[in-house]
């Protein structure tokens, strides 16, 4: 029986946060009004997304090399681009499988996963996951930092295109960015370790549950489940999409990077690809024997070397097939996609971590640039702490007025008053969180060159002047 999305289901995901409530009637067409809008609300998600600054921040943010030292590599922006053209891959190759008709219902739109693919990243911070660990270090006593977490929060609350409320997003879109619906709190102690804990932010478990909400209590209490390895287990079928398309992005093209920079050679690579094929048991990549394409990957020829990579993506795309679980009543939480066989998971796996990751990121030149980062965000965290609204300002650390400036006015005036010198940290949650998530946010948006160039601002002697822009 094909999976099926009811038409009431299918309406209710289109419905936008952070209430979800049915869009209210378009007036009628006149000549005041002019013509109405006639994109559907997943066009309109792809284009708050493309024109948001948050995503054009992500042009000077670390993928895996740093942002300024050449022209060829991937940043977190062009990387997004990337990932969003292979999602539409996967959508499309799926929909011209013979068994298609079986969940061609329930496949996004490919301006859906589009949207979604651009938005997976949005939360990170500058440096990558060394920023990240900057952040959480310090925010362990105030609810954490996570990367993921951060995007729903941007799509849901920081983005400045409704006050307070983000993008608006839809449902679909909010769902098809939680990667792991599990909140920071229900770790327990384990979410305080050196590794941000996969989850999204506990004052953000209202919207979720939200948007949760229109699937069944039984599937509600299962897809939020922490399994026995202490991670979540489940993730909605266009959020397996995303993801697949993401560790593609990140295996291959991450691989082209470092093979174009000469960072990794073929002497140290080559074998190892090899081996990874031969325990996939796969000798060839559509048609290519598996010399022909180490061959062309290390080439002077760079148009060689790009008919691999795209041989590569294509080979994965292709593999891809919809998988049910047999344990949610809703098919978008049921279906989720996969490579078809676990060996050539394994393989993904393998270019991405035995080679990208080790042969790149573990390299002492990477590490320390990230060490780098990480004392930037650290030095950065522990400074605007001192004097938040004297050093960061009310409207760029609270622009929405949430509650941060308010607690922090409130507290001085109250030092004054009694004569104390009690530091926001000594307050009592909420408030101290609210404080500490002000100025993380701060911190999170920003990009590479602005990070230090307001590092170099506060601990630079004789940098910066009374009449930069900040």
């Amino acid at each position: 029986m094909p999976d099926q999305l009811s038409e009431n289901m299918r309406l209710e995901l289109s419905y936008r946060a952070p209430e979800f409530a049915p869009p209210k009637p378009k007036a009628a067409e006149d000549e005041d009004s002019g013509p109405s809008d006639t994109r559907d609300p997943y066009q309109r998600d792809l284009g708050r997304i493309i024109h948001s600054a948050s995503f054009r921040r992500l042009q000077t943010k670390t993928q895996v090399m740093g942002t300024g030292e050449g022209d060829f590599h991937r940043t977190r922006l062009t990387h997004s681009l990337e990932v969003g053209q292979i999602g539409r891959g996967i959508v499309w190759n799926l929909a011209a499988r013979k068994d298609a008709d079986s969940y061609r219902n329930i496949l996004p739109t490919s301006e859906l996963i589009e949207a979604i693919c651009y938005a997976h990243d949005l939360g990170h911070p500058p440096y990558g996951h060394g920023g990240e660990r900057a952040l959480h270090s310090k925010m362990k006593r105030y609810g954490g930092f996570e990367g993921n977490a951060q995007t729903l929060r941007i799509l849901t609350r920081l983005e400045k295109y409704y006050r307070g409320m983000g993008m608006c997003g839809t449902r679909r879109l909010l769902l098809g960015v939680l990667k792991y619906p599990v909140t920071f709190d229900e770790y327990g102690e384990s979410a305080l370790g050196p590794k941000p804990p996969k989850c999204f932010y506990d004052e953000d478990l209202p919207i979720v549950k939200r948007a949760l909400s229109i699937f069944s209590k039984e599937d509600q209490k299962e897809f939020r489940r922490i399994g026995a390895d202490d991670k979540p287990i489940y993730k909605d079928f266009d959020c397996s999409i995303m993801e697949l398309a993401d560790d593609i992005a990140y295996g291959v093209h991450d691989l082209e990077d470092g093979i174009g920079r000469n960072i990794l050679r073929r002497e140290e690579v080559a074998p190892s690809i090899h081996s990874g094929f031969a325990d996939a048991g796969e000798d060839n990549v559509r048609g290519h024997p598996i010399t022909e394409i180490t061959r062309k990957l290390f080439s002077s020829d760079s148009c060689e070397r790009k008919h691999a990579i795209s041989l590569l993506v294509g080979f994965f795309i292709t593999n891809i097939v919809v998988k049910r679980r047999g344990i949610f009543e809703s098919p978008l939480l049921d279906c989720y996609a996969d490579l078809h066989q676990q060996p050539i998971r394994k393989l993904l796996d393998h270019l991405s971590k035995e080679i990208t990751y080790k042969g790149i990121v573990e390299r002492r030149e990477v590490q320390t640039l990230e060490y780098k980062g990480e004392k930037i965000i650290c030095d950065l965290f522990d400074v605007i702490s001192e004097k938040p609204l004297s050093l960061v300002g009310a409207s760029a650390l609270d622009p929405f007025n949430t509650g941060a400036s308010r607690i922090l006015e409130k507290l001085k005036d109250n030092n004054k008053k009694n004569s104390t010198n009690l530091h926001w940290k000594d307050l009592d949650d909420p408030d101290a969180r609210t404080v500490a998530r002000a100025i993380c946010d701060f911190i999170a948006g920003m990009t590479n060159p602005y990070a230090e160039k307001y590092h170099r601002r506060l601990f630079e002697p004789g940098f910066g002047s009374s009449t930069d822009e900040l």
